[in-house]
């Protein structure tokens, strides 16, 4: 086995590496634990020291002393042996590397690597072991304490000769000053201390100087003696992998239930998770744990509930053919028969069954597989227990719902035992149950164990429905006239009786006209009538105020069958342009009724629109539907020849209505040649205005320059709309010569950008551009330039510039139309 050596002393005043003979790197990860823990007490002896413990894949052995030779006090010289530690955690003798270490404070000269065998010798025990292994073998915190550090290397030898090599890779000792100083993870399981120092490890485990007259079987097994071959073949048995100190204490506690103790189920489940712990690996110890698992499933065969709670939380890790114990568990569970005597550990096992937190995986599955078969078997065993179950605590009976199938099968077996009299808080969750499931029969034997005969009718009626109707409602209505059929219907609320009537209704529908149908029954006729035949909407005398007053406790929050509504959503009443209180509807309700009452009033408000009565003040979800119907446009469309105010009339009350809408109905318009009469030219030129269409307004231009003289009056109507050019131009307003000169400057600012200089046009026409101003942009310029002229001051004539102008954009309608005006020198 290679063996690489380090020294470790004062480097530059500090303590690291001195000297290595493998790699360097790992040296200096080993000098901070080469040094001493703590800083020494006042007039304490500790030198020198062994220690030991594994880094990464390494096992280190070092003897640490005072270094007198050091610049200042407190240094240390320490030589450490570094060896592979799969090489050594199997070799039981570590005194050749202990031999190796040096003995006074001289680092040697030459440190190569050396090549060690360690044999497979035990070394003797030292003088100290027992004692040490009793109080190693305790599964109290802390290390293990010897005083002195004279014959603690003795010690550590004989101690590692014994442990198991799973325990040696996490073994470690050293010199300790006391608890302050063990901050390594994990910490050494041996230290020694120097003995002034005793008072500091108060309550901590210190090797008494005399050996136990009565040990442990853990301690002897750890000290070797005679006392523990038995635990240590048994740890060979199991196949054990004891990796600390605190297992060995476990590990007795095993061999106790499985040898020595009464073999009960008890002692066999406790047995079974210790060895489970200390032997994870299925293929170890394989022998012995198949001879617990026959034990275990052996016990459960006459267990009891009680026995069976402890193995709630059992993971059986480690053991192969664990599912042999699930499966005699489930056996036990199918096949049990339920002693009254055992009723409230049982409802525990069930309720732990049901609870993850409380249980295992497999255990809750094994427990709940055995119940359902049970369940399902044809005995009266689990079924005469779930009526105890259920008195005793009512709660249950919802966990065992979910446990087992509730068929008819279990229903007759239910049936044939129920008791004569059960408490009410015990029948309900049956009840309810019963109810889910549709076991009526069973519904019917717990509500007459529960209630009074009246009572039990009651509920039985409420929750049988169709098709029990066939055998029970309909034979006792089989004689009733279709009105007295209503009559029962008003008295008995029954989905039953409401579906007979409304039957009758649906035939009928006048029999509804003398109801009452404000009342609860008559509404759910209709309704139930409407889903049957859509024509008895006409059943009532007055079906649209029938609907209305439906309405109104809908928006007031009183009762009212929703499907009522729904399905009078899909009949002409569905139309609500007379409903009062129609706005509060449609933040009330909601999904298909919500958008086929919105569709069907709109068509309505289209209907009355084509006559000449559209009303404004529309709620905005009418405005959408109607905006989004196909009959507007078709409507528009037919107004646009003849029409032309009624159509105005019907966007007035669309505030919604978009202006690209309305220029392409203004098109459509234009294209009829039927003039427009004024009044209604005038509403067209209104509706622009109020709604500050500007496209609309180029429309009505683009109509009037088409020769559409009757379109004179609209823009008339919008003339704020124009500018005043628009204005002046087609005649529509006066327009006062500040205007008229604002007009040119726009023109002039749009036909030359930059200003009047703009190819020399300023000089040009006479002018000098000197006279310019010469900052701002083009359109300041020009209302700067003009102002000028129009003052009279430096500058061309206004009807020369115009020329000029004119000589730039010939083909300028506006430009000539300026031009020809007397306000700048024209003929006009």
């Amino acid at each position: 086995m290679i063996v690489e050596q380090a020294i470790f002393g004062e480097v530059k005043g500090g303590h690291a590496v001195k000297a290595a003979s493998g790699d360097p790197m790992l040296a200096a990860e080993l000098a901070p634990r080469l040094d001493l823990p703590d800083t020494v007490p006042p007039g304490v002896d500790w030198s020198p020291f062994v220690s030991g413990f594994a880094h990464r894949h390494h096992f280190v052995v070092a003897r640490t002393f005072m270094d007198v030779r050091a610049a200042r006090a407190g240094m240390v010289l320490s030589h450490a042996l570094i060896v592979p530690i799969e090489d050594v955690v199997h070799a039981p003798d570590l005194r050749p590397l202990f031999d190796r270490l040096i003995v006074e404070a001289n680092a040697p000269s030459d440190l190569p690597a050396l090549n060690l065998d360690l044999g497979h010798e035990v070394p003797p025990p030292s003088a100290d072991l027992p004692a040490a292994a009793a109080a190693l073998s305790t599964r109290e915190a802390g290390p293990v304490v010897r005083l002195g550090n004279h014959g603690f290397d003795e010690l550590v030898i004989s101690l590692w000769g014994r442990l198991l090599p799973a325990m040696r890779r996490r073994f470690a000792f050293r010199l300790s000053f006391g608890p302050g100083d063990l901050v390594e993870t994990p910490q050494p399981a041996l230290v020694c201390t120097p003995p002034s120092l005793i008072g500091r490890w108060r309550g901590q485990r210190l090797i008494e100087a005399q050996y136990p007259k009565v040990p442990t079987l853990a301690a002897a097994m750890l000290s070797g003696s005679s006392e523990g071959e038995a635990l240590r073949s048994f740890t060979d048995r199991i196949g054990a992998e004891l990796t600390s100190f605190s297992d060995l204490s476990l590990l007795e506690e095993a061999y106790r239930l499985t040898v020595l103790k009464p073999d009960t189920i008890a002692n066999t489940v406790a047995a079974v998770r210790l060895v489970g712990r200390l032997s994870p690996t299925t293929a170890h110890g394989a022998d012995d744990k198949a001879s617990l698992m026959g034990r275990l499933t052996s016990h459960l065969g006459n267990a009891t509930a009680d026995d069976v709670l402890p193995l709630r939380n059992l993971a059986l890790r480690g053991f192969d053919q664990a599912e042999r114990v699930w499966a005699e568990l489930e056996n036990w569970a199918a096949r049990n028969s339920f002693p009254a005597a055992q009723d409230p550990a049982f409802m525990l096992v069930i309720a732990d069954a049901m609870e993850a937190s409380e249980s295992t995986e497999d255990w809750r599955t094994a427990v709940l597989g055995g119940l359902s078969r049970s369940a399902r078997a044809q005995g009266a065993a689990f079924v005469t227990a779930f009526w105890r179950w259920a008195e005793a605590d009512p709660a249950i009976v919802k966990l065992l719902w979910k446990v087992v199938e509730a068929d008819t099968g279990l229903e007759d077996r239910l049936v044939s035992v129920a008791p004569q009299r059960l408490k009410c808080d015990a029948a309900r969750p049956i009840l309810e149950h019963a109810r889910q499931e549709h076991l009526y029969r069973l519904h019917g034997a717990t509500a007459s164990a529960a209630y009074d005969p009246a009572e039990a009718v009651r509920l039985q009626v409420a929750v049988e429905p169709p098709p029990a109707a066939a055998d029970g409602v309909r034979l006792a209505l089989s004689k009733a006239t279709p009105r007295e059929v209503l009559v029962c219907a008003a008295k008995v609320v029954d989905p039953r009786v409401i579906q007979l009537a409304a039957e009758q209704v649906a035939q009928t529908p006048t029999l509804l006209a003398d109801e009452d149908l404000s009342r609860e029954a008559a509404r759910l006729v209709w309704s139930t009538a409407l889903d049957l035949n859509m024509d008895a909407w006409r059943g009532p005398a007055d079906p649209r105020s029938a609907f209305d007053a439906v309405l109104v406790d809908v928006l007031d929050s009183r009762p009212a069958p929703p499907q009522l509504v729904e399905r009078l959503s899909r009949t002409p009443l569905a139309d609500l342009t007379g409903f009062a209180r129609r706005p509060e509807l449609w933040s009330t309700l909601t999904g298909t009724t919500r958008d086929a009452l919105i569709r069907a009033t709109a068509r309505g408000w289209l209907d009355n629109a084509a006559a000449n009565r559209a009303t404004p003040g529309l709620e905005p979800e009418i405005q959408a539907a109607i905006l989004s119907d196909h009959k507007l446009d078709a409507l528009l469309d037919q107004f646009a020849d003849g029409r032309v105010g009624a159509a105005i009339q019907i966007m007035l009350a669309l505030p919604a209505f978009d202006e690209h809408r309305f220029c392409a109905w203004l098109r459509l318009v234009a294209n009829h040649s039927r003039p427009i009469p004024p009044t209604d030219a005038e509403a067209i030129g209104r509706l622009t205005q109020e709604r500050r269409w500007r496209h609309a307004t180029d429309e009505l231009l683009r109509m009037l320059r088409n020769r559409r003289e009757d379109i004179r009056p609209a823009l008339r109507a919008c003339v704020s709309m124009l500018g005043p050019l628009d204005r002046w131009w087609h005649k529509l307003s006066p327009i006062s010569p500040a205007e008229k000169w604002e007009s040119l400057e726009t023109l002039a600012a749009e036909l030359f950008e930059t200003g009047p200089d703009h190819d020399n046009l300023w000089a040009r026409a006479g002018g000098h551009n000197a006279d310019l101003q010469q900052f701002g942009n083009g359109r300041a310029r020009w209302r700067d330039a003009l102002s000028r002229i129009r003052r009279g001051g430096k500058g061309p004539r206004v009807d020369k510039l115009l020329r000029e102008m004119l000589t730039e954009f010939p083909s300028n309608a506006s430009l000539r139309f300026m031009a020809d005006d007397k306000e700048f020198g024209g003929r006009l």
